[in-house]
């Protein structure tokens, strides 16, 4: 990029020289033609030795020369040999005129059409060579400069944007380590408040949670220190944080979290509610207790099974492997469902009781689903939808693995069609997205599965009525 300046420079600085070297000859030629044409004519020679020793006192002229019609010399200055000038050259500062430090041209004088002589002239090219050298120094100290300016704001950026993110990474990993009072403070900005907010909320349900279950006897007690020992080695979940992969979507994890955790957590509550008060009002049954641990203890299973699929969906991926599609896809609505359902989304997949088997990472596949059903999901609260679907199929096609899915929330504005997979492209506000999540399923669905995927705007059929919708295309080689 520094030498292309610099020759750009030096070619504009050539340019100009020229033009002006033109004119400036130009008018001298005007000068001396009209200085010397009258002392020609009278031979008078003194004169004319008289206005080249005037005209060479331009620090530019190297030499001068007049010679008559038979191109006898008159007079010269500057030049041994009057009898041997050079041969004039067209441009100041061609290759030769540069070897030479020198641009040779002539002057014709006339009058009345009829031929006088000829003026000699040579101009000095040093002082380009000069302007050269101070334009390159010139162009390298500011190339210096801004490279220093650009250096110092990409660290002063980096600090700012790093500041937050070791915040984050801090306070996740005390959570994960069992210390549930953390709480974090990403400042005003409007790109982290949001994140900050479902994130001190998930933090203060848990350890709302956990004192509330902790007042049971010790048999419950002893679960809920197996799901905080869960919770403990769930460290993946900080170091995704590290990763802009995987940053678009740690806000939806945890709202995932927060809808599956809701519902049994409320049920364990008032169960726990119920039965403290009978045996306060002395009417508990001989089957309460058991029939409460009984409940208390399944939707534990619930909540522990709940953990560890998020924890096998956020840990790193494994290598490669044979995977079923269908099973995969799953997977990703079991962490989403919930979500779904508490903003009454219809899930509706088409099921022909056929599988699909492909070679890959299994966990990228599902990362991709689960980023595209969060954008239907999204677009369909943002639009206030009121009869909310997403709709699911697999099939295939010319030995290809097709998977649609698409919602009834009016489709993509065909102007920015083209743009939705590109990095950091979104119709969002910035504290609701990053643009980065249907262009990590792009990039996964192209670079590790070796296919695509293409969205289109089409017509959806739901309870009788019919929608324009975003259909996503995602295409799997078999």
């Amino acid at each position: 990029m520094l030498t292309l300046m610099v020759i750009k420079n030096v070619d504009q600085l050539k340019d100009n020289l020229s033009v002006q070297t033109h004119i400036r000859l130009d008018e001298q030629k005007i000068l001396l033609k009209s200085a010397l044409v009258a002392p020609i004519v009278q031979m008078d020679y003194a004169t004319i030795d008289a206005i080249l020793k005037e005209t060479k006192k331009i620090s530019t002229i190297n030499y001068l020369a007049v010679v008559d019609s038979r191109n006898n010399c008159i007079a010269s200055i500057g030049w041994k040999d009057c009898k041997n000038l050079p041969i004039p050259e067209k441009e100041p500062f061609s290759d030769e005129s540069l070897e030479d430090e020198r641009f040779d041209t002539n002057i014709p004088i006339t009058l009345s059409s009829q031929n006088l002589g000829k003026a000699y002239l040579g101009l000095s090219t040093k002082f380009y060579v000069q302007a050269k050298e101070e334009m390159i120094t010139r162009s390298i100290i500011i190339a210096m400069i801004e490279l220093i300016l650009s250096a110092f704001l990409l660290i002063t950026v980096s600090k700012w944007i790093i500041k937050n993110l070791v915040k984050l990474t801090h306070t996740a990993d005390a959570i994960a380590h069992g210390d549930y009072t953390q709480r974090i403070d990403l400042g005003d900005s409007k790109e982290t408040f949001d994140l900050q907010n479902s994130f001190n909320l998930m933090a203060k349900n848990i350890e709302k949670n956990i004192d509330n279950l902790k007042l049971s006897n010790k048999k419950e007690k002893k679960l809920f220190e197996k799901l905080k020992s869960q919770l403990e080695k769930n460290n993946e979940q900080a170091q995704l944080i590290k990763h802009q992969t995987r940053m678009a979507v740690i806000g939806e994890m945890l709202n995932n979290i927060a809808h599956q955790w809701r519902q049994p957590l409320n049920a364990i509550t008032v169960q726990l509610s119920s039965l403290k008060l009978k045996n306060e009002l002395n009417i508990m049954e001989e089957n309460d207790i058991s029939d409460t641990a009984d409940s208390v203890m399944k939707y534990a299973k619930y909540l522990s099974n709940t953990i560890d699929d998020f924890r096998n969906f956020m840990k790193s991926n494994p290598g490669k492997e044979n995977f079923s599609v269908r099973e995969t896809f799953q997977k990703a609505v079991d962490i989403v469902n919930a979500s779904l359902k508490n903003n009454y989304i219809n899930l509706s997949i088409e099921d022909d009781k056929k599988d699909f088997f492909i070679d890959g990472i299994k966990n990228e596949l599902t990362q991709v689903f689960i980023n595209i059903l969060n954008n239907s999901k999204d677009v369909l609260l943002e639009n206030k939808v009121k009869q909310r679907v997403i709709e699911v199929k697999f099939y295939e096609d010319n030995e290809d693995i097709i998977i649609t899915i698409q919602d009834n929330a009016g489709g993509v504005d065909e102007s920015i069609i083209d743009k939705i997979f590109d990095p950091y492209f979104t119709t969002k506000h910035k504290s609701q997205g990053t643009g980065i999540g249907l262009y990590m399923s792009s990039k996964i669905i192209n670079e590790h599965f070796n296919g695509e995927i293409i969205v289109k705007n089409e017509d959806i059929e739901f309870e009788g009525n019919s929608y324009k919708g975003a259909k996503f295309y995602i295409v799997l080689p078999s």
